[in-house]
């Protein structure tokens, strides 16, 4: 009986184990992200985007060019998507999504949702809409180093 007992527990540990690690990396509930990132510079953007688990690689941006890339949220809350951004002699790196830029980007949604990049001449820009540069939704983030 105590042998039984056991393995029921530990048949429950494992159930349980697993199921927090599958959500974890899975979509819950089939929720992704779309990032945006494009170029209203008139020269070509070099951009290499990184993760934790994943390198996009080193992509040209031409001038109203856009690199878009989708993935699942972790929920537990450490998604990091990064990217190093040159322009000509100019070199800046930052943060593409964590929970900073998820505050900016997250608006109410049972949905796909998406954040956009604005890539200017003064710095890098994000919003949770793709709306007309001058709007209010473009939040300056930060300017070339």
């Amino acid at each position: 009986m105590e042998k039984s007992f056991i393995i029921h527990y530990l048949f429950i540990f494992v159930i349980l184990t697993c199921s927090c690690a599958l959500i974890t990396y899975w979509c819950f509930p089939d929720h992704k992200w779309r990032v945006h990132v494009m170029s209203d510079i008139s020269d070509n953007i070099v951009a290499h985007i990184k993760s934790g688990d994943d390198d996009l690689g080193s992509h040209t941006l031409p001038f109203n060019g856009e690199y878009e890339w989708s993935f699942c949220n972790r929920v537990d809350g450490k998604t990091l998507f990064y990217g190093y951004f040159w322009w000509g002699s100019r070199y800046q790196t930052l943060a593409l999504f964590d929970n900073n830029i998820l505050d900016i980007c997250a608006v109410p949604a049972f949905t796909n949702s998406d954040c956009y990049w604005s890539i200017r001449p003064d710095g890098f820009y994000a919003s949770p809409s793709n709306s007309p540069l001058g709007d209010d939704n473009w939040q300056f983030i930060k300017s070339w180093g």
